[in-house]
């Protein structure tokens, strides 16, 4: 977790579980502070705006902060780390792997919405005089279309789909022109999105119904819901899946939800800002309670790290660390043995499951480069589970777990019904 003082200063870094303070581990200082946009792991790079509309990028391992753009009205983080910023006056600025690109057409007005999507394109919803859609890259004019806005909009990951929320459901629209726009009645008035990180099931906060009812973004229906003490006005999902926070339509309180199951763990007392509550990349639960920042287990509700005074100041949940410091916990863990049944095996430590087999493969093989034994286990013949992204296996699940702790990510510990295979294994570090 990084830490921003509203009033400027230098930023903080805190190692999870336990919310420890890492000294001098991030050099520079920033100014006074309006928000935080992100961190860019893969380039080390922290964004920050200004309270003079400045879009600040601060070079964690230097130290070193330059101005990207002036005058900026939005600007989000991609899928793949570019950064996006829209100016007053439409125009776009854009920093991937390091290189600042000013991009030679503006998008035609400032963006009520804006999403990061692959291959370096840009999603924005425009809702001055007719609402438009406009989808463009630093390389090609904007393709424009209409839009009808009636209220919240969420985008998968990637940017390839639309939500759009109206009266009586949801429009899913494809970014990339390939499927015709699609509409999901629901019963009631939908109030918030959000989409599964694999982008295979859209959840939706309703303003009377009380839970979530939850859409299948292929087959275009509602398949199933979440069920909560009562509606919800906001949802956040962690970046894996497993977890989901939902704001009720009164008072201060996160329900926590085991999405595996759908299982709701519980309720705690928090207020609901821009940064937090969130689940970090470690799978801890951070929330401010009252003047404190405190870090939970959501499966168990129990505290495990507390800063006091920290409400006060921004934070960051990021997968960045200090250069060297990821790969020396991967070199620490064992491998797994070749065949690891034994009296209680295999037991497989999951990292993730989702229905699409693409993007499952691709975080195995983004964990392999890390120097990860990791692969992927198909669904179960005839049943409704999806790819799982795994570790393993072990034969105990005291070693199981002891891996899963060292990964600084969520994780559960799976055990099959019956023998399984992995899908194609993804390709070796080596490779």
């Amino acid at each position: 977790m990084i830490r921003l003082a509203a009033r400027g200063g230098p930023p903080r870094l805190y190692r999870l579980p336990d919310l420890a303070e890492v000294p001098d581990a991030i050099r520079g200082r920033l100014p006074l502070l309006e928000g935080a946009v992100g961190v860019d792991p893969e380039a080390a790079f922290l964004y920050v705006r200004t309270t003079k509309g400045e879009l600040l990028a601060l070079d964690l391992e230097s130290g070193r902060a330059d101005t990207v753009a002036t005058a900026v009205e939005r600007a989000t983080l991609g899928p793949e780390g570019t950064l996006y910023a829209v100016d007053a006056k439409g125009h776009v600025i854009s920093v991937a792997r390091r290189a600042r690109l000013a991009w030679p057409q503006a998008l035609g007005g400032v963006p009520r919405d804006l999403f990061g999507a692959a291959d370096q394109r840009l999603v924005a919803i425009v809702a001055q005089d007719r609402p438009k859609l406009i989808i463009a890259a630093a390389d090609q004019p904007p393709a424009t279309r209409p839009l009808a806005l009636g209220g919240d909009v969420g985008a998968t990951r990637w940017g390839d789909l639309l939500a759009v929320a109206s009266d009586s459901g949801v429009t899913l629209l494809s970014t990339l022109g390939r499927r015709e726009p699609a509409f999901v009645p629901l019963p009631d008035h939908p109030r918030a999105l959000v989409f599964s990180p694999s982008g295979h099931r859209l959840y939706v906060a309703q303003r009377a119904a009380p839970g979530l009812a939850v859409i299948d973004r292929f087959a275009h229906q509602e398949i199933d819901g979440v069920a909560l003490p009562g509606p919800a006005s906001t949802i956040r999902l962690d970046p894996f899946g497993r977890w989901l926070l939902a704001r009720p339509t009164m008072g201060d309180t996160a329900w926590i939800v085991d999405l595996p199951i759908k299982s709701l763990r519980g309720a705690v007392a928090t207020s609901w800002h821009a940064d937090l509550p969130t689940v970090a990349p470690d799978g801890s639960l951070l929330l401010r309670q009252g003047a404190d920042v405190v870090a939970y287990r959501p499966d168990s509700l129990r505290e495990t790290g507390r800063v006091k005074g920290g409400a006060a100041d921004l934070w960051i949940a990021t997968s960045w660390t200090p250069r060297g410091g990821y790969r020396g916990a991967v070199a620490a863990l064992p491998q797994a043995a070749a065949d690891s049944a034994g009296p209680e095996g295999p037991l497989y430590v999951q990292v993730s499951v989702s229905q699409n087999q693409a993007w499952s493969e691709e975080m195995a093989q983004q964990l392999s480069r890390a120097g990860l034994a990791a692969k992927v286990l198909p669904p179960q013949p005839n049943t409704d589970e999806g790819y799982r992204v795994v570790l393993g296996p072990y034969p105990t699940r005291t070693q199981a777990e002891a891996i899963g702790r060292k990964l600084g990510r969520p994780f559960w510990i799976y055990q099959p019904t019956t023998p399984t295979r992995p899908t194609s294994p993804p390709p070796s570090p080596t490779q």
